[in-house]
């Protein structure tokens, strides 16, 4: 049995020079769905907006992500992953991650 510990900050900021961006990655990357909103993944990490906003911007300037456009009559931002290998693995870390938690919680 593996078991996934987390990338702390400091790993986060040596694998990605930002502290945040790993969870934001794994959050993402365990999305079930075809597009996402920035304020899913403020949810999901408990980051705030002012956080997980340029990050996006990062994903997207670095073309691992692309703006799908909003959601009608609001102003929520709609995105969506551009798959490639580094998507696949960040799914693999998250769901390892989700499975290692599972297992702690039914022991």
């Amino acid at each position: 049995m593996t078991i996934v510990e987390p990338i702390a900050p400091e790993e986060s900021r040596l694998f990605f020079g930002n502290s945040y961006m790993n969870a934001v990655v794994i959050e993402i990357a365990a999305l079930e769905g075809d597009t996402f909103s920035p304020k899913q993944i403020v949810q999901a990490t408990g980051l705030l907006g002012s956080i997980v906003h340029p990050l996006i911007h990062k994903l997207r300037d670095a073309h691992f992500l692309e703006f799908v456009g909003r959601v009608p009559g609001e102003r929520t931002l709609l995105y969506r992953i551009r798959d490639n290998y580094w998507w696949e693995a960040a799914r693999r870390y998250a769901a390892d991650r989700a499975s290692s938690t599972d297992r702690r919680d039914t022991e």
